[in-house]
């Protein structure tokens, strides 16, 4: 698990990378110019929020990386490892992303070590990540015929 002090450089080189990507491609993201709501409003989310990630204060939520590298055109491993959120080698150049190893890799992931390898500390964020990684197994135990307890509990581990 990462550090305080790690995370906050994770958000700094984010955001150093993604002002940069912006200014390269014509956004101008200087505060009171324009740029950052026009981010908002293609990354739709509010613009207080691509000014904390720009300013490296905050790291998006894991779902909006690819929102982000799509309006700025950039690669969604690049934007991923060069930013320091994922090391190179747990998204090989030719190959998919992967969660960190936080369980024996004849282990199927469960909902917990996702939470964990996602660095969710936050009991109520927690608890609802859970929540829906388990209902969505479930769902998908019965769509495969499965009981919906019995094949969410297998696909777990």
């Amino acid at each position: 698990m990462r550090s305080m002090e790690e995370r906050k450089a994770v958000a700094r080189r984010f955001g150093d990378l993604v002002t940069r990507l912006a200014r390269e491609r014509g956004i101008a993201v200087e505060s009171g110019a324009g740029g950052r709501q026009e981010l908002a409003r293609k990354l739709d989310i509010n613009v207080s929020m691509v000014s904390r990630a720009l300013d490296g204060d905050v790291l998006p939520q894991i779902w909006q990386f690819a929102r982000w590298a799509k309006v700025l055109n950039y690669p969604l491993r690049n934007l991923m490892v060069e930013s320091g959120v994922i090391a190179a080698e747990d998204w090989p150049e030719d190959g998919t992303p992967v969660v960190p190893s936080v369980t024996s890799p004849s282990q199927p992931l469960t909902p917990e070590a996702a939470a964990d390898a996602w660095q969710i500390t936050n009991p109520i964020i927690r608890r609802g990540l859970i929540a829906s990684i388990e209902n969505a197994l479930a769902m998908q135990a019965e769509e495969n015929g499965q009981s919906g307890v019995n094949g969410g509990a297998a696909a777990r581990g």
